[in-house]
This record gives C-alpha cells, structure tokens and sequence, in this order.
C-alpha cells in the first residue's frame, strides 16, 4: 500500500536565526478540512511559541504527516513513527489516538477524541485537549440566545457523562436538568418521550451511547413534534435539525495543543502537561430550524 508522507517545512520569520528544529509527526484519522485547519493553527501558534534562536542548527521545525484513510494499517504507522523518531506525535480523530497508543516512548497530543479517558486509560505519555466543551461555556451562549429556557432535557449515560451533568448543575443552578440514564442505545426514544411537556429545551453530549446514529434522528423528530430546540455540540448537527450549536473552535484548539506541545518539548513532563478542556467556542443558530420552530432568536443569517 502506498503510504502518504507530507513533509510540512516551516519557514521562520526573515532574519531571525534558526534554532534546531523539531520533529513531529502527525497521525490523522482522515483528510477532513477540520482536521487540515486544527493542523494550520497547531503549527503557526507553535513556531510562535518555540521562536527562532540560537546559531548551531539551519533545520526549521519539520512536521510528516500520516493519514490513516490511506495507511489504515496499525502495525505500519506505528514502524514508520518508530523509524522517524519523531520529538512528539500529534493526533487529530479517535482512530489516530488508538493507532499510536501503544507507543509508549514519545510524547502524545491528542484533539478531536470524544472519551478519549477510554483510550489512554494509565498511560503517562499522553494528553490532549478534550472534546467536551465545558457545560458552562454552552449554556452561557444558551442564555444569551433563549434567556427564557428553564428546564433542560438530557439523556445521559452514567459510565460516560455523568461529569457533564455534575458540572451542568453546579454551574447552573437557576437551571432544571431533567436528567434520565440510559444503559443502551435502545432505551433512547423512549426515553426522549419522558421529557414531553417537561422540558424546553434537550441538550445533546457527545456521549457515545446516546449519540450513536442509529437513534439521532429520535432527537430531532421529538424536537419538531414537540417544538422543542436541540443544544447541540458539533456543526454536523445543524443538517440533521438542531437549532443552536455550541461548538469546539478550530483553531483555538490547535493553539491549544501547541501551548501544550512546546511545554513538552522544553522540557516539561507529560504528566504534568494534564489534558485540558477547550478555551473557547463557536455558536452558530440554524436559521430554518428557529423559524420553524418558532423561537424568539434574532439570527444572522450567514
């Protein structure tokens, strides 16, 4: 199989001396244009951060890319990192993180993990930034969009969300969580007709169980039957019937990631460099499904 290989050279500003370059290696899960822009701002934010200096190296910082979609094979990227001996991986998706865990002997950033907690489990070499975005974070963009919101529907699963329900109601205490556990992907719609006439609003997370695609759907039909907005945590949503997303920023993410890299690479330990929740968000109202529903939401529209 032909392995793709992109050699990424960052070229520092004119006149600055060159300090010796590092090498990452960055494993992505596939070749979406959001993993392409977490990449962009990873390494413009890390060569700002690790600026040129010294004069015994002319190497700039060089980046190798891996992308999975064409080098599915796990055994095999996992040799070509080993033969590289890169200073740090870089992970972008759920089957990058689990394609170099086993690599114990190279520091490891992750991004765009939902419960990567599962993933890295013990290991010490490995942090990251999270994929949840932090409850109070969402439901501030919430009450700025739909002040009048009081009682949120939210199906959970306890092994996988319950931090997200915890923190939801210490953030938020003038707000109702109606919170209802689910065991299975199949307890979800008929869990979701529980919450009729209780609820004005359902938050979906990025829960595992809960948004598995065989049941999405029961969200959205439940929402237009019942005049009900969806929160939800991801772009992708809007397409399928949600109203408002509270969604993880790009490109913070990646300058996130490169704070943590550097840290790293000058020296710090991994497990000092804990992994962290996102820094900032993107809110985005989708147009149609406000009017549908008849929400009292003033949108912009793109």
């Amino acid at each position: 199989m032909k392995q793709s290989l992109i050699i990424i050279m960052l070229v520092l500003l004119a006149g600055a001396r060159t300090a010796s370059g590092y090498e990452i290696v960055v494993v992505k899960s596939g070749n979406e244009t959001p993993m392409e822009q977490v990449v962009r701002s990873f390494a413009e934010k890390f060569v700002n951060l690790l600026p040129a200096h010294g004069v015994k190296s002319i190497e700039p910082h060089r980046f190798q890319e891996i992308d999975l979609s064409e080098n599915p094979i796990k055994s095999a990227v996992q040799q070509q990192i080993l033969e590289a001996r890169p200073d740090l991986i870089l992970t972008l998706g759920r089957n990058a993180l689990l394609a170099v865990r086993d690599i114990s002997e190279i520091p490891i950033v992750f991004l765009l993990v939902v419960a990567p907690e599962i993933i890295i489990e013990d290991r010490d070499n490995i942090t990251g930034v999270n994929l949840d975005i932090p409850a109070t974070l969402q439901f501030c963009e919430l009450t700025r969009l739909l002040p009048q919101v009081r009682r949120i529907g939210v199906i959970y699963n306890t092994a996988h969300s319950a931090m997200d329900i915890q923190q939801a109601r210490r953030g938020r205490p003038d707000l109702q969580f109606v919170a209802l556990h689910a065991q299975s992907t199949r307890e979800v719609p008929s869990l979701l007709e529980e919450l009729h006439d209780k609820v004005d609003l359902i938050w979906l997370l990025p829960d595992l169980i809960v948004t598995n695609p065989q049941i999405l759907e029961s969200y959205f039909l439940f929402s237009f039957k019942n005049k009900v907005p969806v929160l939800a945590f991801s772009q992708k949503y809007l397409k399928s019937g949600a109203a408002i997303v509270v969604t993880f920023d790009l490109e913070a993410m990646g300058e996130q990631a490169a704070v943590m890299a550097a840290r790293i690479l000058r020296g710090t330990p991994v497990s000092s460099v804990p992994p962290t929740d996102i820094s900032r968000v993107k809110t985005i109202v989708n147009p149609t499904v406000v009017r549908k529903l008849q929400l009292d939401i003033t949108v912009e529209e793109p």
